[in-house]
Order: C-alpha cells, then sequence, then structure tokens
C-alpha cells in the first residue's frame, strides 16, 4: 500500500450536522458509558484543551488511532463502488481484494469515544455515513443523528464487529437479503450536547 493512498482512504467525510438530540434508549441505566462522538481528530483535540471534559489529548490521538485500525479491520467492504455509494450515501475508495479484484469501502466519517466505568481505557469505533445521511458503527450496534455530541451510551455501543478483512465482499444480492447497511441498528445516547470545538 503506497503513502498517497493511505492518506485518501484515512480522510474524514465532511460532517453533516443534523442535530444533537437524544436518541433512542435501549440499555439499562447502569450499563451506561459517557461517550463523545467527533467528525475528527482535530475537534476531539479541541474539546480537550477547554478541559470541559474528562479526556486528554493524548486519550485523542489513542482513540483515533485505534479507530483507523478498527476501520481497516472492519469496515463494510462491497463489490461494486456504486452499491457502496448508495449504502453510504457518499465517497467510497477502492482496495485491492484476494486475488487482484477491486473491493470498495466508505470513507470513515468520525469516530465514537467511550470510558467504561470498570477500567480506565477509552473504547473507541469507527462511524460512518449511512444513506440516510446519519451515522453508525460497523457492528450495527449504534445508529446517531450526527458525528458530532456527548452524553450516556449504551456499553454494547462500542461492541466490535466481526472482521470484513477476510470475507467476500457485499454483493447487491448480499444488501439486498439483509436490508443493507442500517437496516437493524439501535441504540445512540442518551442525553446528548454539540461538542465544542472543531
Amino acid at each position: 500500500m503506497t503513502a498517497p493512498h493511505l492518506s485518501k482512504r484515512t480522510r474524514i467525510m465532511p460532517a453533516i450536522l443534523l442535530g444533537a438530540s437524544a436518541f433512542a434508549l435501549t440499555a439499562c441505566e447502569d450499563d451506561r458509558v459517557d461517550a463523545n462522538a467527533f467528525p475528527d481528530k482535530e475537534s476531539c483535540v479541541a474539546a480537550a484543551r477547554e478541559g470541559l471534559q474528562a479526556f486528554s489529548v493524548a486519550d485523542c490521538e489513542t482513540a483515533f488511532a485505534e479507530a483507523l485500525v478498527e476501520y481497516e479491520r472492519s469496515a463494510p467492504r462491497y463489490d461494486d463502488l456504486a452499491l457502496c455509494e448508495e449504502q453510504h450515501g457518499g465517497e467510497c475508495v477502492a482496495q485491492q481484494g484476494a486475488g487482484g479484484s477491486s473491493i470498495f469501502m466508505p470513507l470513515m466519517a468520525g469516530y465514537l469515544m467511550g470510558s467504561l466505568l470498570s477500567n480506565s481505557r477509552a473504547q473507541t469505533q469507527p462511524l460512518y455515513r449511512d444513506s440516510a445521511g446519519k451515522f453508525a458503527t460497523a457492528s450495527g450496534a449504534t445508529v446517531l443523528n450526527t458525528n458530532r455530541g456527548s452524553g450516556k451510551m449504551a456499553a454494547a455501543s462500542f461492541r466490535a464487529a466481526p472482521t470484513t478483512a477476510t470475507a467476500a465482499p457485499m454483493s447487491r444480492a448480499t444488501v439486498n437479503a439483509t436490508g443493507g447497511f442500517g437496516s437493524s441498528r439501535t441504540g445512540g445516547f442518551s442525553s446528548g450536547r454539540t461538542t465544542s470545538g472543531g
């Protein structure tokens, strides 16, 4: 993989702010974590520097790096560019798949960072746009109206998705059979507010 290709694939899609209101409740109160969504690392760093959040600049950098690793491991993959763009409402990028064929992945549209009460390590998930312009994790645990906000979230929102790196890319038949990206997700902040910075 060349450096320019890596740079292109790790760009963050422009934010479409649809509101930072509360989202669906799906878990008990004792299963909640403090969570923050950011469109890019710079927005997280700006919020950390203001000192109004319980995370540091180093936490932002670590979480973003981990989100990129998770993106490479579990991002949705498609066998057709047009199909990828339909499912994610925007630009997708090509990657060489097994046997030299091309596969297509949505750009990472931000990341979700949360701290579990049982340990001090932040949990991280990349976010992807869906066809409705919302933002979701690859596992299907969470769909958000915006990629910029903070509040309480179900711990299951940080559940890792199965790897797609070694799986066959989704075809139109697969998408039609499953309902496509975003068809069965629930979850979100139990209270949200727009984060500053960025």
